[in-house]
């Protein structure tokens, strides 16, 4: 979006001001373009947000809220989440009908201030223009007549579908639905979520209902919801480099004092969390602290832990979990005689014995905890050991004060001297992993590439490369012939997810990559590749590599991976005793160089050019699935940027990018499940060419007959489901073109670059 024109757009719900909102521009974009393309379709189409609990699911709805106000189109944004605990069904769906005037009404008089008035709905009667009077004057008559009769479930339903009623042909609501609360409302004798989605899909416009991630699948799953017309956005924690960001602008905007190292200390504290970052800010600047060493931020973090808005979440958590006290209290002691121990599991029938409660009651407690992400439960054991630090301070300080009855004074130290003693530690392993070998990125990339076979054994290399200079090494393995292939590499993982005894290494010191050999998807070509980085500050000894392959081989009995390759990283590689065991143990050995340069290669082999002669054109193939389309993404921006594209033309080729690759990730026939992207830059333009091998299916097939050959943005596209993701591409592209070629499909699709606004 053009700078000038953030600044012009008026803050309605959004809690932060456009600028402050940091890292989800693709979300936004994306929540934006659903509805436009909804509309345009002239279909209801729903999008379902799952959310990582604290990822600031709330502020992203009231982003897109003010986005949509301020275009005004002919989408009229409704946002509305859940009333806390104490509402009941009918009192939320009430507050719905409410809203819903209120909201549309501001948007139809451009009164933004209505929003946030609190109006009678025989107020919001008088406030109709003509246009709108006579429906929105029989609505509420009906509901006065409703809301004295004893059906609570017939009002429920009558409140909730209300958008369906909007009369003007020329506006359509968009509602958004935050049900973050929705686990508060599982006694109810409505069924709340069964009748939401009811009405949202039955009321023939676009809509969002956005949850959390643990949650809303089975909710949706059960009120009827797996309809082909549902779409799914992940809303996760921040990104290192965007929690870094969002931490730098809400103490800039807060006038909080702050430097690289307590900027630092907070990115890694802090777990990436909108929710946590923005709460601590507030809190200094409300205390007036400046946040310029770790004794205060710490101090501030405890007591922000022990009273403030922190210790208020999770206490607000647990009431919900627990209502009664005394249960509340049990369920702490059993979470934190988890946590210290190191216990990763303990079974639910303990703590049925030790809560004395039935199996329901504990299944019903138990859930609440999983769907907040505060323990793992699988329906016969609880996990406490991914949860929250933060989450796990919390328990052992409430702990302390409410069942031990230890004197504030002592749990405010010890809690203090704790997170004092962690904030260096986190911070260094903060800059070794900026700094160090990032394996989980590197394994990433593994996708059936051919490299030299040297750079996996240390002892060739060390007597080929040893003391010659980077460029002469680089030049000699271009042409080396004796070369393996890698795996294609689905999924990288730190080897604490299975064995958590690993920590006492670091998180990231051992990998598990998933993947098959030759990217043939069979059992026979199924491999685990196990990578461990060992600390050593010469070549590793035999004795020590030793160790790590047994601590390799337990983690791959114990988690039963059938077929593993073992792969060990050391700074300054290994002895003539070590290679000789890595050899007859057939694992591979390298050094941190020999890394680099792996390294280098792969990241080459996505960025550089195809065909040397057209350096303007860039090439890469990768494959269909696991957000996979991200990575596409996030390349076309890198490029889009050389050609000095405005942010918000940015944005739309990035988002017709996805959504080219999703369709053809969701309808393309490719054997191979594998999607080719090239872009051509050009003086005045970017094209970008998908293509696919394989056919459409024949329902799809005969979305695009009949369709010229290039489409431009008033072309046509048919009401199938690839008419959708056709029609949205070209509302954000200038030029659109498919054909079907003779090993698949094509979609080329052109962006003209155009001066900047003054």
């Amino acid at each position: 979006m053009n700078r000038d024109r953030k600044k012009h757009e008026r803050q309605i719900l959004g809690r932060v001001n456009r600028d402050g909102f940091i890292g989800r521009d693709a979300e936004l974009e994306r929540l934006v373009s659903h509805a436009r393309r909804s509309t345009d379709a002239r279909q209801s189409a729903g999008l379902v947000i799952l959310a990582e609990p604290r990822a600031g699911i709330s502020e992203l709805l009231r982003q897109g809220f003010d986005r949509l106000f301020n275009r005004r189109k002919d989408v009229v944004p409704i946002y509305f989440a859940l009333p806390p605990p104490e509402a009941t069904a009918v009192s939320a769906a009430i507050e719905f009908l409410n809203t819903f005037l209120l909201q549309y009404l501001a948007f139809r008089r451009d009164e933004p201030s209505l929003c946030n008035a609190s109006l009678t709905l025989n107020d919001l009667v008088k406030l109709a223009p003509a246009t709108d009077l006579e429906w929105i004057e029989d609505l509420v008559n009906t509901y006065n007549q409703l809301r004295f009769a004893d059906d609570d479930r017939e009002l429920v339903r009558f409140c909730l579908p209300a958008p369906a009623r909007v009369s003007p042909k020329d506006f359509v609501p968009f509602v958004m639905f935050d049900v973050v609360q929705l686990a508060n409302y599982t006694d109810s004798p409505v069924p709340v979520a069964l009748e939401i989605f009811r009405a949202l899909k039955s009321g023939g416009n676009p809509f969002v209902i956005a949850g959390l991630r643990r949650e809303i699948p089975d909710v949706v799953e059960r009120a009827g919801g797996t309809s082909a017309a549902l779409e799914v956005m992940k809303l996760e924690k921040l990104s290192e480099e965007d929690a870094r960001g969002l931490i730098r602008s809400a103490a800039q905007q807060r006038a909080v004092s702050i430097n690289d190292e307590t900027r630092d200390l907070l990115l890694q504290q802090l777990e990436g969390s909108p929710f946590f970052i923005t709460a601590m800010l507030e809190a200094a600047r409300e205390q007036h602290v400046a946040l310029d060493s770790y004794l205060t931020c710490e101090r501030l973090y405890v007591d922000e832990l022990l009273g403030g808005q922190l210790n208020r979440y999770f206490s607000s958590v647990l009431e919900q979990v627990a209502p009664e006290p005394v249960i509340r209290t049990s369920v702490i002691r059993l979470l934190c005689e988890a946590v210290p121990q190191g216990k990763r599991t303990t079974s639910v029938e303990s703590w049925r014995r030790r809560l004395k409660l039935d199996s329901v009651a504990v299944e019903q407690l138990l859930w609440l905890l999983h769907i907040q992400e505060l323990i793992n439960w699988d329906g016969e054991t609880i996990d406490c050991e991914g949860s929250s630090t933060i989450w796990k301070d919390f328990l052992r300080s409430r702990f302390r004060l409410d069942a031990l009855r230890e004197p504030r004074a002592l749990v405010v130290a010890d809690v203090m001297t704790d997170a004092l003693k962690r904030a260096p530690q986190a911070v260094a392993r903060h800059y070794r992993r900026a700094a160090g070998l990032r394996l989980r990125e590197l394994l990433s990339k593994f996708n059936s590439q051919l490299v030299p076979k040297k750079l996996f054994q240390y002892d060739e290399f060390a007597t080929l490369y040893k003391g010659r200079a980077p460029e002469e090494i680089s030049a000699d393995l271009d042409s080396e012939t004796h070369l393996m292939r890698l795996p294609q590499i689905f999924q990288a993982t730190s080897g604490v997810s299975f064995m958590p005894e690993l920590r006492e290494f670091g998180e990231e010191a051992v990998v598990v990559a998933h993947g098959f050999d030759g990217g043939v998807y069979g059992e026979q070509n199924e491999i685990v590749w196990l990578v461990a980085k060992i600390e050593s500050k010469l070549e590793a000894e035999v004795e020590l590599v030793e160790q790590w392959l047994d601590r390799l081989g337990d983690l791959a009995l114990h988690s039963g991976f059938r077929r593993t390759q073992m792969w060990l990283l050391v700074n300054e590689g290994f002895s003539a005793e070590a290679t000789e065991l890595l050899r007859a143990r057939g694992a591979h050995g390298s050094s941190r160089q020999q890394f680099e340069l792996l390294a280098s290669r792969l990241s080459a082999a996505i960025a550089e050019p195809q065909h040397a002669e057209a350096t303007n054109e860039f090439a890469f193939t990768f494959p269909m699935g696991g957000d996979n389309e991200l990575l596409a993404a996030t390349t076309v921006e890198q490029v889009a940027r050389r050609l000095n594209f405005t942010a918000e033309a940015i944005n739309q080729i990035k988002t017709a990018v996805v959504e080219a690759c999703i369709n053809a990730s969701e309808h393309s026939l490719s054997p191979d499940r594998k999607i080719s992207q090239r872009f051509q830059v050009e003086s005045d333009r970017l094209v970008i060419t998908i293509s696919s091998r394989g056919v459409l299916p024949a329902n799809i097939a005969g979305a695009t007959e009949g369709e010229s050959a290039t489409a431009k943005k008033e072309g046509g596209a048919s009401d199938d489901r690839r008419g959708w993701g056709l029609k949205l591409i070209q509302t954000l592209m200038d030029e659109v073109e498919f054909e079907r070629v003779d090993e698949g499909t094509s979609l080329r699709m052109t962006k003209y670059l155009r001066e900047r606004s003054a």
